[in-house]
């Protein structure tokens, strides 16, 4: 069964140019949750592309294993933190309404 969910982004103009840095050497932290007890593993992945990461951690994962991909970086007071690029972290519960899309993104995931 399928279910078509009307979203509302906001999606506005950008100027490409109003960066003022780039960042090319990414560290992802990639969680596995496995199995109907949802044990979870993390591994931190660097010298690779998101893509890559991405296969990598699809073709790892086994059947019953969700995956959850996150970029690791620093905040202006030095302290590691995660933007989550793929899911969310499955230890937390949704609290908002793209959390909850969020989580459905790894379920889907898991289920195709």
């Amino acid at each position: 069964m399928t279910v078509n969910i009307m979203l509302t982004m906001n999606i506005e103009e950008a100027d490409e140019r109003d960066s003022t840095w780039e960042q090319h050497d990414s560290t992802f932290r990639v969680y596995f949750s496995k199995g109907p007890d949802r044990t979870i593993t993390a591994k931190d992945v660097s010298d690779a592309t998101f893509s890559e990461v991405q296969k990598w951690a699809f073709e790892k994962a086994d059947d019953d294993t969700i995956v959850a991909i996150a970029l690791v970086g620093l905040d202006s007071r030095g302290l590691k933190g995660l933007t989550w690029l793929l899911g969310m972290d499955p230890n937390d519960y949704p609290e908002s309404d793209i959390e909850s899309r969020m989580l459905a993104e790894i379920g889907a995931e898991a289920s195709a």
